[in-house]
């Protein structure tokens, strides 16, 4: 689970359960954007596909068969003023290993991916993706499930290998436990040497899957 912060203003408590959490939600800019309108309302849309415009999908992540806790950054709960307690707490567990539909209000019960353009030295690249077009291009297997304001930050929270997309290119959108250890020790490293870059908040693996 990787989170992309933008600065912005405002204060909290210390966040214990998924109810302090709700009180933190800011959708103010995700408001401003556009959904993708081909798109269902449920987020039912896991199979690859072109998206010809807007600025998002809504998309529901695939739930993790049987989650287990395996690791939590207590540095990055340390800043957001998370209990410890938190990461192993069910209602926790249960929406970042991507099942979102017992949420409390005002959190949604969709999440979103989004999609992007390649180019090389100013020209246009298509040659992977799958329709030969650079419509199938995004977010294959991150989908973001919140957007906070917490401590003068606006944090949008993303689940990495959190089921297939619209982008998925025909992939399973699950993320292997190796390359997941691998990108949740690089991210910490690199935010305590300096270096701007996304941060991981939490690890969960699939007993079953």
């Amino acid at each position: 689970m990787v989170m992309r912060p933008h600065q912005q203003t405002d204060s909290m408590e210390t966040i214990s359960n998924l109810d302090n959490l709700a009180k933190c939600v800011s959708y103010s800019f995700m408001d401003t954007l556009n959904a993708d309108p081909d798109a269902t309302s449920n987020g039912a849309d896991h199979y690859p596909r072109q998206v010809f415009s807007g600025h998002y999908v809504p998309v529901s992540p695939t739930p993790l068969e049987d989650p287990e806790y395996v690791a939590h950054s207590k540095n990055l709960f340390r800043e957001l003023g998370f209990a410890d307690s938190l990461a192993q707490s069910a209602d926790f567990m249960r929406v970042f290993s991507g099942n979102l539909a017992y949420v409390p209000e005002p959190m949604r019960k969709v999440g979103w991916a989004c999609g992007y353009a390649l180019s090389i030295y100013g020209t246009e690249y298509t040659q992977q993706c799958p329709f030969q077009t650079g419509n199938g291009y995004g977010d294959g297997r991150a989908i973001s499930v919140l957007a906070t304001v917490i401590n003068g930050h606006h944090w949008e929270m993303q689940l990495k290998g959190g089921g297939r997309t619209p982008y998925c290119r025909g992939a399973d959108g699950r993320a292997v436990l190796r390359s997941s250890v691998r990108e949740f020790l690089a991210q910490e490293h690199m935010h305590a040497l300096g270096v701007p870059t996304s941060r991981s908040l939490g690890l969960y693996v699939s007993k079953t899957e």
